[in-house]
This record gives C-alpha cells, structure tokens and sequence, in this order.
C-alpha cells in the first residue's frame, strides 16, 4: 500500500516537472514572437492625437512619457497574467511635433512614428491646414499600412508616389469635391514609411514669376520599424 502511494506521489511530481518543462520550451522556442499585433494612430475632428494598440495575449503594456523630447514610449512585455488585448491612450502634440514608440522586450524589436502637424490649440486658427478633417493610419499584420481619412466639402484630392523622396502625397486642393472619405494601402517596402498631406494654399503675396499656389505639407506622418534597442 506504501508503494502504491509512493508510485502516485511520483507520477505526480514528474508531471508537474514534465509541464513547466513544456512551458520553458514553450517561451524558448518563440523568443521572435511579436506582442504587439497591430497599432493605429489617429487624429481627429478637433486635431487631437490618440493611439490605439491591439496586443497578443498575456502582453503587459506600460507608457512611459519623456518629457524631455515629448516622447511617449510604450513597452510591451510577456506576463503570466491575463491582460487587455486592446490599449487606448491619448498623445499630446507639443511644438508642432508628436513621437511615439513601441519597445517589445521580447525580442528587442521598436517601431518609431513622428508626426508634424498644428498643435490642438492653433489648428482651429489655420488656414493652411483646413481641408483635411481627420484621418488615422494603422499598422497590418502584413507588414503595411491602411491610411483612412476624411476631407471636408469642396476639397479635392489626389494621391502621388514621390518617387525621389519615397514619400506618399495626399494632395488637398480646393476644388468641387464630391467624396469626403477616403482609404489606401501603403506599402512598405523597407523599413521607413513616410507619408504628407500637402495643402495647395492661395499665396496672397506671390510676384507675378511666382507660383500662385503655396505647397503646405502637414501633417506628416514618418514610420521606422528597422531598429532595435
């Protein structure tokens, strides 16, 4: 009867060996896998900045603001503990600038977005950056990105590759504008995404040998997934 009881207390306990062994291995044999699934930022109708991450599951995310060079870093690690698979937060844009950067310690991988663009206070006064409504572009699991952005009356639009930049141009100008609402995908094709929104503005000072038309490009959205900390 001792033995048999021995014999069970053995099994148990080399099944417990057994599943964190398993477990190990687990975490082991995935140390590339990413946390963080997917990111959106966004501006809205008032001009202010939000983000929105979409996490795998056990991903603990902590925001830590540098407020040295405004700076809102978001580090995403495992956890042994269920956890929100989605995060909201507001972004603060200061001095015409907004960066943001998501650290996945895991495996060292860091995405970088930078926007340029009106601070909250002073968009509602501009006239050079009036025609773009709001607009949000979100990382896929594919490795690009899907651009949504609304537009308001009488604006017409046009999209063109720069081809000596690498950036992608939204063109805005005033004109009949029928379609408010509009989306593409923006491929990537190295580890820099660079996209402007280039207001046509009237040039109330130009000279008759200047062009009537000034280019204002804002916002402009930079994305760098290349590095690593």
């Amino acid at each position: 009867m001792k033995t048999n009881k021995f014999l069970v207390l053995l099994i148990a306990v080399s099944f417990v060996f057994t599943a964190c062994s398993n477990e190990e291995n687990t975490i082991a044999e995935n140390p590339n896998k990413n946390l963080l699934k997917t990111f959106k930022v966004k501006r809205d109708a008032t001009g202010a900045y939000s983000v929105d991450l979409n996490v795998n599951d056990n991903t603990k995310v902590d925001k830590v603001i540098n407020t040295s060079n405004n700076l809102s870093e978001f580090y995403l690690y495992s956890s042994e503990n269920q956890t929100q698979s989605n995060v909201s937060e507001n972004l603060l844009i200061d001095n015409n600038e907004l960066k943001v950067s998501f650290i996945q310690a895991d495996n060292n991988k860091v995405s970088n977005v930078t926007i340029l663009d009106d601070d909250i206070s002073f968009l509602s006064k501009s006239s050079d950056n009036e025609k773009l409504a709001s607009y949000e572009i979100s990382s896929t699991e594919d490795g690009n990105y899907e651009l949504n952005f609304d537009v308001n009356n009488n604006v017409d639009v046009s999209f063109v590759f720069n081809d000596d930049t690498n950036t992608y141009e939204i063109h805005l100008e005033s004109g009949k504008g029928g379609e408010t609402n509009f989306s593409r995908v923006l491929e990537k094709e190295d580890s820099l995404l660079k996209l402007d929104f280039v207001n046509h503005v009237d040039n109330a000072n130009a000279k008759s040998s200047e062009s009537e038309m000034m280019l204002i490009r804002k916002p402009k959205v930079i994305i760098d997934d290349g590095d690593a900390f």
